[in-house]
């Protein structure tokens, strides 16, 4: 015991490193857990728009909106997403996927709408990106969007 506490001091650089790794992924685990927001792959996104009733809130900005999104979609973009949460109340015991271009502001999205009562959130790992590289359908018509 005494040669791994001398290694762990006398080698504090890769100690701290170790900690700092660990750390990170340790977070990485958690992080989906404690959000509420469950990452799913596009493919998984598709099985629940098919079996169950679900609504799409894509929470980027407009401009990335009308370059295409999922068919629809609601957009309220996450800086919008707190005072226009009033749109999404019909929804509240529905599944929801948020989505936005690379998966990082759908996090934002889901922890506001977790905030305000929903439940049953998931975001697509990787975004539009991911579901274009994907192959799957994207729609460039807003009739289906909120403004």
């Amino acid at each position: 015991m005494e040669q791994f506490t001398n290694f762990l001091f006398d080698e504090w650089p890769l100690t701290l490193a170790f900690v700092f790794i660990t750390i990170l992924l340790g977070r990485s685990f958690l992080e989906p857990m404690m959000s509420g927001v469950k990452a799913v792959k596009p493919q998984e996104a598709v099985r629940l728009m098919n079996d169950d009733d679900t609504v799409i809130v894509d929470v980027r900005l407009e401009k990335e909106f009308k370059e295409g999104h999922i068919i629809d979609s609601i957009h309220i973009p996450v800086g919008a997403l707190e005072s226009r949460i009033r749109e999404l109340d019909s929804a509240k015991d529905k599944k929801i996927i948020v989505n936005c271009q690379t998966g990082m502001r759908s996090k934002q999205g889901g922890a506001i709408l977790k905030k305000h009562g929903f439940e049953n959130l998931n975001s697509i790992d990787g975004g539009m990106n991911a579901w274009i590289n994907a192959n799957l359908p994207v729609s460039k018509s807003s009739k289906k969007s909120k403004k």
